[in-house]
């Protein structure tokens, strides 16, 4: 599956168990063995999980001394890629093979590639670097390997789409994205311990060195939440500003004082929009001692470095004065030196850089390029890429792989210009950026999400795209690039896009494999089958036709402005009908945002205004089912 990047490619397979070993032991010499038991694991060999013990969904009391726990050298942050604290092992995430790669960090060989759960997203590995925990978004679990045998151990059910995950030794702490709560894990019988509600779409963690306060980061906010580890409280929150978005890392300064975040600022009040005046990319910075936003010390890319797009993940210089940044959509490193906010250096990496991390020596610095399947490797002395290792093949239809890469893609001119804009700064991961934006051609219009998109067309708020390809016109006109094909551009209703680009039918191969998310609102309650009933007598059906819970059709309900509608094709007041599943994700509603959650919905227009029709017990029931959607059964 990959090739094993060392002169003694044969001896290391025979003795890869003792590495390992060795590596979590902190021994001096790789090769040393000893008599512990273990399974012999390759780079080439499928591993079986073992039978996965499950969590209760109900918190109860720690069977673990945290005395028992090892002192944290350093703050620690979830991550796409992290370093062992023993400085032996590279543990990188690979989202889109349900896998976690073990990498040699001294001599940069491919060690393992280890299953676990579906869309692991983020990890953290224990002080002890004996084990790593993997957040699986995908099927709402943690794994627990075993980096002695290089094996998963155990899979802990958590909340709805976990993100962030980080661990002190003896307690897991979970980012649960869909329900907006964070979980605390005993972390040797898994069992749940608190449950912690927080605001909406958690994403990042980190934990301070003395393990006493975790920092939340969310989604879409910029909100930094801070939480006092031993009493499972919120005890501050800090702004980074309303415009802030794509915000799901925070890396803490050594001597705990700073926070960096690496975020995109949306210009969405602005009504003439050009490729350099919609999003610009950011590093926040914010002091944890007195939780205030440091604004005077914000890294703006664009100018301390170079135009570059979805800035995702931080690295900081053991005596934190340089700062490494992996920017995911233009697929580049910058190097920031922090006295001056100036660029020390500006690498080209690997096809969308999730994560980043550094040696605790401060000598090397890797990056996991989740598209490319490969790690980056950049040495801190001369700035400069040394070496790029497979550590996975990415099991995508080739045709599939080339259209997410397009989708996540701003370092060509054909998708943007100067790097600045690519589809994942509105639609991360199929998503939505949950902003109206007021200067697009049709006039206002909230980011629709595009879960399910293939299955659902026309598309646009004025339903004028019939076709996922007619998405060219958004490259030229919205994120200002030359385009996936050559001449001009169809009328959106006219003569078809399909076929005329390679490139531009892979993209759209892409959108049609995004799938809509499973709801974590409850099941089977009684109040969703109340709701259903409802949505049945009140008519919703006859526009929100399930399967899909649209009509694919256009129609007056009663919103938007028709001085501000301005739609090519003279739409006017008349919206294409959204689908309801997964609408628990997509607040705001209406293509102008007007609502900003499904009481407003219920109270706004002509046809959904029902406020005077329902009891508010029903109206609740009702709304109970719409968010339980797509699974409503």
């Amino acid at each position: 599956m990959f090739e094993i990047r060392t002169k003694s490619t044969f001896l290391l397979l025979l003795i890869l168990p003792a590495v390992l070993i060795s590596m979590i032991g902190g021994c001096g010499d790789i090769n040393q063995t000893n008599d512990t038991n273990f399974t012999e694991v390759t780079a080439h060999e499928t591993i079986e999980p073992t039978a996965l013990p499950v969590i209760s969904s109900e918190p109860k009391g720690s069977t673990v001394n945290v005395d028992e726990g090892l002192p944290l050298s350093r703050p620690i942050s979830s991550a796409a890629v992290s370093v062992s604290p023993n400085g032996r092992l590279v543990i990188a995430v690979n989202p889109d093979n349900n896998s976690i790669t073990l990498v040699d960090a001294i001599n940069l060989a491919v060690l393992s590639e280890i299953p676990v759960g579906t869309t692991p997203r983020t990890i953290s590995i224990t002080p002890d670097s004996e084990s790593v925990l993997v957040a699986n978004h995908g099927s709402g679990t943690i794994s627990k390997v075993d980096l002695s045998q290089a094996i998963e151990v155990a899979q802990y059910s958590v909340g709805s789409m976990p993100y962030g995950v980080v661990t002190d030794g003896v307690y897991a702490f979970v980012a649960e994205f869909g329900p907006g709560t964070i979980s605390k894990l005993d972390l040797v019988t898994g069992e749940l311990l608190d449950r912690i509600v927080v605001d909406a779409f958690p994403s990042g963690l980190a934990l301070s060195r003395d393990g006493g306060r975790l920092f939340v980061t969310h989604f879409f906010t910029g909100l930094l939440t801070v939480i006092d580890q031993k009493t499972s409280t919120a005890i501050g929150k800090v702004s980074t500003g309303s415009n802030t978005n794509l915000s799901q890392f925070i890396s803490i300064a050594p001597d705990g004082i700073k926070a960096y975040l690496p975020q995109t600022r949306s210009n969405i009040t602005n009504t003439t929009l050009l490729f350099d005046t919609t999003v610009f990319p950011i590093v926040n910075v914010v002091d944890l001692t007195k939780l205030q936003l440091l604004v005077r010390e914000r890294i703006t890319l664009d100018t301390a470095d170079e135009p570059v797009n979805m800035p995702f993940a931080v690295a900081l210089s053991p005596d934190a004065n340089i700062l490494y940044l992996a920017n995911a959509g233009s697929d580049d490193v910058s190097v920031v030196d922090l006295h001056i906010n100036t660029k020390l250096a500006h690498l080209s990496v690997g096809s969308n850089p999730h994560g980043i991390a550094i040696t605790p020596d401060g000598s090397r610095i890797f990056v996991n390029n989740i598209l490319d399947g490969t790690l980056s490797v950049i040495d801190a002395e001369t700035l400069a890429v040394i070496d790029t290792i497979p550590i996975t093949d990415i099991p995508l239809a080739p045709t599939v792989l080339l259209g997410k890469k397009l989708f996540n893609s701003a370092a060509q001119s054909a998708l943007t210009t100067d790097n600045w804009i690519s589809c994942a700064t509105c639609h991360f991961d199929g998503s939505m950026d949950s902003r109206t934006w007021l200067g697009f051609p049709d006039g206002p219009r909230n980011t629709p999400a595009l879960f399910g998109v293939g299955q659902t067309l026309p598309i646009h708020w004025s339903g004028d795209l019939d076709e996922l390809q007619d998405v060219e016109i958004t490259i030229r006109e919205i994120q200002f690039g030359n385009g996936l094909m050559e001449g001009e551009v169809h009328d959106s209703l006219g003569a078809p896009h399909s076929g005329l680009s390679a490139e531009l039918d892979a993209l759209a191969a892409y959108l049609s494999s995004i799938q809509v998310p499973p709801s974590p609102f409850e099941r089977d309650s009684e109040a969703i089958d109340h709701g259903r009933s409802l949505f049945e007598t009140l008519g919703c059906q006859t526009c929100h036709t399930p399967p899909l819970y649209t009509d694919l059709k256009s129609h007056n309900v009663g919103t938007g402005d028709p001085a501000k509608e301005k739609n090519s094709h003279g739409r006017g007041t008349t919206f294409d009908t959204p689908s309801l599943r997964g609408i628990w994700l997509t607040a705001p509603y209406f293509h102008d945002g007007s609502a900003n959650n499904l009481e407003e919905v219920f109270q706004t227009g002509l046809a959904h205004n029902i406020s005077d029709k329902i009891e508010a017990g029903e109206l609740q029931a009702l709304i109970s089912f719409i968010m339980s959607l797509p699974d409503d059964d």
